[in-house]
């Protein structure tokens, strides 16, 4: 807790003078030990030095000497507050308040002190007591208004700064403070606004104020408005680069990408090293189709920056759209040597060799991803897709018990441990385990449901497999394998004519997807040609 300690001039001033009346010579003979004032300011000085404990310490110690100075209790309890003692700092206070009223500074430290422990109702007691005694009091007003503002009161807050404005009508704070009482409590933007111009109009350069109106305006989605604040802003304060950066993303906003580019250039010109400008200037060359300028952007974020991970996964994927498979993959692969701790590089990396059908490629990059990342279950997961994709069923299911080992609610680990012992016709009394598992986790999801119907068919459970699969079919009525699993389940319960429609919709299906399975489609073919030529 940030509480402004009180400044120390006046006390310096203060023992000055009282060295003076003594004459030159009393100065040299001052006992250190004795004279409070000297106490006084070494603890001063120490907490100058950011030594808080030993200062209070000293202050303690004052005290101890000196119980009935209201002062030297109000900086104890300064020093115990800047320490995070907050209900120590509380006790000394109020005995600062109870040997002087008059000193307001004690009071005000109090009422912060009831407000950082949300105490806010003896807050505003003490806030309301200390504008009695000294209505100008200007940070009384303040600090009762965010009292207010703690206990819900927000209409009271306004009455407090109205008062201010009573005693100050110049208050550019006041009116700030108005403002923001009315936009983020009150929820009256158009309110909020005029006190902002008032503020303005006493103060035009207040960059705060400015900033306020601009950020309602975005709020709005009044872009147009926005940047015009922002623009003005820029004026008062042209070597603001979050203010330029503002008026860029605004262009991008409102697609004026020309003007967002040139002031993002502007912006890295006298920035060079501002990654986060390098990093949409890049984003936005990609959005006008400026390909290699992109490239050339994102390519020189460092990798200790917050946006490399972004920025390289941006340029793997443009390289990879200009058809420049072994620049993506040597993309990523410095940016696995750079971060090895980022799993997205292995995912996209291993997507590429996938593409490239160099399955073993892919497989060894998730694996080393695995073993930099070992709690991260989506590479063990990928790599059991991969393994899956090369018929190695044994390494993908292993692989899928490991997601399991570091999550056992993935739901799709789950199923596909479950369905492919189905599929394999092994472990049927684990494979429902597991599926119906994951179906608990999942309710409403098509193919776990068609994986508890197919192992239920598995199983001979025909009216059970009908249940699940039938209802599998009316939740993804354009999956082929599901489709086909009806077909399947209906041609052993002996109804032919119900199994060849449904093979001819899977197969149907299937040829519509944009990724097809020529494996399964054969298969389907195959069923529908055996059941033509029985006559069907």
């Amino acid at each position: 807790m940030n509480l402004l300690r009180p400044i120390t001039l006046c006390l310096i001033v203060i023992f000055a003078c009282s060295c003076a009346a003594k004459g030159k010579s009393s100065i040299a003979k001052v006992d250190e030990k004795e004279d409070p004032y000297y106490q006084f300011l070494h603890a001063d000085l120490i907490s100058m030095k950011g030594e808080m404990k030993k200062s209070t310490s000293e202050l303690q110690k004052l005290i101890e000497a000196h119980p009935d100075n209201a002062f030297f209790r109000f900086m104890y309890a300064q020093s115990l507050a800047q320490e995070g003692r907050l209900p120590e700092s509380t006790a000394a206070c109020m005995k600062a308040v109870e040997l002087d009223p008059a000193l307001i500074d004690a009071r005000m430290l109090l009422g912060r002190l009831y407000g950082a422990q949300d105490r806010d109702a003896e807050a505003v007691t003490e806030f309301l007591s200390v504008i009695r005694d000294d209505p100008e009091r200007e940070d009384a007003y303040f600090q009762l208004a965010r009292s207010w503002i703690a206990l819900g009161e927000y209409n009271k807050a306004v009455d407090s700064m109205r008062k201010l404005l009573r005693v100050n009508p110049d208050s550019v704070m006041a009116y700030y403070f108005l403002g923001s009482i009315y936009e983020q409590h009150l929820h009256k933007s158009d309110q909020a606004l005029k006190f902002f111009q008032q503020a303005l109009e006493i103060e035009p350069g207040n960059v705060t104020v400015h900033n306020a109106i601009a950020e309602i305006y975005l709020g709005h989605k009044q872009l147009k408005k926005a940047l015009t604040k922002y623009e003005e802003i820029a004026h008062i304060e042209p070597d603001d680069v979050a203010t330029q950066l503002r008026i860029a993303l605004i262009h991008y906003e409102l697609k004026d990408y020309g003007q967002a580019i040139g002031v993002f250039e502007r912006i890295l010109e006298s920035n060079p090293d501002a990654d986060k400008i390098r990093y949409y200037l890049g984003v936005l060359y990609e959005s006008v189709d400026k390909p290699q300028k992109a490239i050339e952007e994102l390519s020189a974020v460092p990798p200790k920056s917050s946006y490399y991970k972004d920025a390289r996964l941006h340029v793997a994927a443009l390289l990879h759209g200009q058809n420049r498979s072994d620049d993506a993959v040597a993309s990523l692969k410095q940016a696995v040597e750079e971060k090895p701790q980022v799993p997205e590089f292995y995912e996209f990396l291993a997507g590429l060799y996938e593409e490239r059908k160099e399955y073993s490629e892919a497989i060894a990059i998730l694996q080393r991803g695995r073993e930099a990342i070992p709690d991260n279950e989506r590479l063990p997961f990928l790599q059991a897709i991969l393994y899956e994709r090369v018929r190695d069923r044994d390494r993908a299911i292993a692989a899928m018990r490991d997601v399991l080992k570091i999550n056992p609610q993935n739901a799709g680990a789950l199923n596909y441990i479950g369905y492919t012992y189905a599929e394999l016709g092994q472990n049927l009394d684990e494979a429902l385990e597991l599926v119906e598992q994951a179906l608990v986790l999942k309710p409403d999801d098509a193919y776990i449901t068609d994986s508890l119907g197919w192992v239920y068919f598995k199983r001979g459970d025909q009216e059970k497999a009908m249940k699940y699969l039938m209802k599998a079919g009316a939740m993804a009525p354009n999956e082929p394998t599901v489709l086909d699993h009806i077909g399947e389940a209906l041609q052993k319960g002996g109804d032919t004519k119900g199994a060849l429609k449904y093979y001819e919709r899977a197969l149907e299906a299937g040829q519509k997807k944009q990724e097809r399975d020529d494996e399964e489609l054969d298969s389907i073919r195959k069923r529908i040609e055996e059941l033509k030529g029985k006559g069907q």
